[in-house]
């Protein structure tokens, strides 16, 4: 599998000559440093001027899709996604899909490991980020912020075997998601349609730095976040009922749990075992309260308001 395809699969904020784009320049010098050399970027545009002449700097091959969406909607990781699985089938044979933010930094021996862990059926990851607040605090390695399990996940790749799923494939066309939130909940539960599928996390091998963009730069307030959380959470829930699938994929540490870690397992989880004990005590109160009956949940509910 040593000449297998790596297609990178995006999108961007527009380069406007602020800090954000030089974020997203380091991105891109990221890929290009990459010593596995088999790789391609496909990006969607949502109407970014300036993406394609940026992109097309670096030394990779590029290729881009402009999508429409509804006006009251910015993007759509939905058909970022889709546009990805259509060009690579039309051009390959066999490939991975490697879905994500371009907000992130990743160490010269990525694409490498992803190929040497390799196996058929594979959704893989590097799970939780060491997170910076600004490009220069990354630069100097200061102030940043050590990885938590419940934290997002920036990176999530999938092989073509697994996107060929009927499954997989009809859902990832049924349940859009629009603008910022949810999507990766929604990628790692699509888990649940696959036997013997490899699900792996190579953060002991390969890390990956997260820069936090400025959204002031970009206009997006803290009520666009909720917003978009809100609507992609009705459409992930949608999807959970209709396919009998647990919840707790909404729990960010209960997917990190789902993936096996390729190596260090032991010293992984005793490192995160705060955020693990954490997450069993979230469970616990879940369980708990799914055993009191609705009646009594009203009458609790209206002495806290009280």
């Amino acid at each position: 599998m040593n000449n297998l395809k790596i297609i990178v699969c995006s999108t961007f904020r527009d380069f406007k000559g602020t800090e954000n784009d030089e974020i997203q320049k380091v991105f891109l010098k990221s890929l290009e440093n990459q010593t596995y050399k088999n790789f391609e970027i496909v990006v969607t545009l949502f109407g970014e001027k300036n993406v394609q002449n940026e992109v097309k700097k670096f030394k990779f091959d590029s290729y881009f899709y402009d999508s429409v969406i509804d006006s009251n909607y910015r993007y759509s990781l939905t058909k970022v996604l889709l546009n990805t699985i259509e060009h690579a089938n039309k051009k390959y044979d066999d490939y991975i899909i490697f879905w994500t933010t371009c907000d992130v930094i990743y160490d010269s021996n990525f694409f490498e490991t992803i190929i040497n862990n390799y196996n058929t059926n594979t959704i893989g990851t590097s799970h939780p980020h060491t997170t910076f607040s600004s490009l220069m605090k990354f630069e100097h390695k200061k102030e940043n912020k050590n990885g938590k399990l419940f934290s997002g996940f920036d990176l999530i790749y999938f092989d073509k075997e697994f996107l060929e799923n009927p499954k997989v494939k009809s859902s990832i066309e049924k349940y859009v998601f629009n603008d910022w939130g949810v999507f990766e909940h929604f990628l790692i539960a699509l888990s649940e349609f696959s036997n013997n599928l490899n699900m792996i996390n190579i953060y002991e091998q390969s890390e990956i730095n997260k820069i936090e963009n400025d959204r002031e730069l970009t206009n997006e307030p803290n009520q666009f976040l909720i917003n978009s959380h809100k609507l992609n959470s009705i459409v992930f829930n949608t999807f959970l009922d209709e396919n009998k699938i647990s919840n707790e994929y909404f729990d960010l540490t209960y997917c990190h749990l789902k993936f096996n870690i390729t190596i260090k397992k032991l010293s992984h989880y005793c490192k995160f075992s705060n955020d693990i004990f954490e997450y069993i005590k979230r469970k616990t109160r879940r369980i708990i309260v799914s055993l009191i009956p609705n009646n009594i949940k009203i009458i609790i509910k209206k002495g806290i308001k009280k």
